[in-house]
């Protein structure tokens, strides 16, 4: 599976990259939101098994992102992290913009394994 990991903390992207890779998966790891847009910019939309998205980030913010890429491919997982679990905010987002696919909103910390069994199996599974 291939993941694209948007986080700015650098050990927590390190850590949840490699452990992602350790069980057999490509992970794209990047630290902003601009570097996120771009990717998700350059890659076709069917490529990527799911996203794993920060909510804040110095230069932006995952519901931002989600909201502009994840209507591309509904067959993406949108996983977003925050340490301060606000699902009005997503649930507004959803409002905003109705062809968007279902995100889980995960509040941090969180374990590595959960982490890899949302990403994996998709949240019907947890």
């Amino acid at each position: 599976m291939q993941f694209l990991l948007v986080e700015d903390d650098a050990d927590l992207r390190r850590e949840v990259g490699e452990y992602l890779s350790r069980r057999h998966h490509r992970v794209v790891a990047v630290a902003s939101a601009a570097e996120a847009q771009a990717f998700l910019e350059r890659t076709p939309a069917p490529t990527l098994d799911a996203v794993l998205c920060d909510v804040v980030l110095p230069d932006g913010d995952g519901f931002a992102i989600f909201a502009r890429h994840a209507a591309r491919s509904t067959a993406t997982r949108w996983v977003l992290l925050t340490g301060d679990a606000n699902q009005q905010q997503l649930d507004d987002v959803r409002r905003a913009n109705p062809q968007l696919p279902h995100a889980m909103l995960v509040e941090k910390p969180v374990s590595l394994r959960r982490l890899a069994t949302l990403l994996e199996r998709g949240a019907g599974s947890v």
